[in-house]
């Protein structure tokens, strides 16, 4: 074997599965989140991975999805949305854990801590506090969806649903993929008195992830209601 056979075989695409694969193997019996991110980020792109992630097997896809929800950035969003409709539930799986932690991470570390104070507040019932720190956070950083659904949600929960609504409509306009904001428009636009709105807004949520069996819910007894309500 020359050189370049032995170059061309060792960055081969089934070659890089396999070690992906590996390491994935390794990491289910180990749990050993910071090895499995050393050996993928020592071979791997975020580029690669997403490739992997669209075209692999179904481990491979799988393994993949979670190393992305570790190395990956914002590039990575979309293509991990799309995934949340992968025809395999591990790779959902996989795929909504690093979609949603890539969300609350795409921002500054500084800002990112700032985030977690909000989201601690918002989740205690907080919501007249968190709405003073998510209003900081999204003049800071005014293009970070997850600061904008923080910031929804104080107003939300502080019973201003039409303000919520519009913080809910930025932060789709920066993310169409965030599956909560298209729940919490939907929540809006029912105490709104607008149950078409609603559905169509749940609609687009389970378009993006098939996986959410309470909007399936929402949607069944919404179209109830509405079916009893018509003349």
């Amino acid at each position: 074997m020359t050189s370049t056979d032995y170059g061309a075989k060792l960055t081969s695409p089934a070659l890089k599965s396999n070690r992906l694969a590996t390491a994935y193997r390794r990491y289910l019996s180990s749990a050993d989140s910071a090895r499995f991110a050393w050996e993928v980020d020592e071979y791997y792109s975020q580029l690669t991975l997403l490739t992997l992630l669209r075209r692999g097997e179904c481990e491979t896809r799988r393994a993949a999805a979670l190393a992305l929800g570790i190395l990956g950035d914002q590039r990575a969003i979309s293509p991990l949305a799309r995934a949340l409709n992968d025809k395999d539930r591990g790779v959902r799986l996989s795929a909504d854990d690093s979609f949603r932690a890539i969300l609350l991470r795409d921002c500054a570390p500084v800002h990112h801590q700032h985030l977690l104070r909000v989201m601690h507040l918002n989740d205690g019932g907080e919501y007249q506090n968190a709405f003073s720190l998510a209003e900081d956070l999204v003049s800071l950083v005014p293009r970070f969806a997850e600061a904008q659904h923080q910031l929804a949600i104080s107003w939300h929960g502080m019973g201003n649903h039409f303000q919520a609504e519009g913080v809910y409509r930025v932060c789709l306009w920066h993310c169409r993929f965030h599956y909560p904001a298209w729940q919490g428009l939907a929540r809006c636009r029912i105490e709104l008195g607008d149950d078409a709105g609603a559905l169509m807004a749940l609609r687009r949520a389970l378009d993006i992830y098939p996986d959410l069996e309470s909007v399936r819910v929402q949607i069944r007894t919404l179209r109830r209601k509405m079916r009893r309500a018509d003349p």
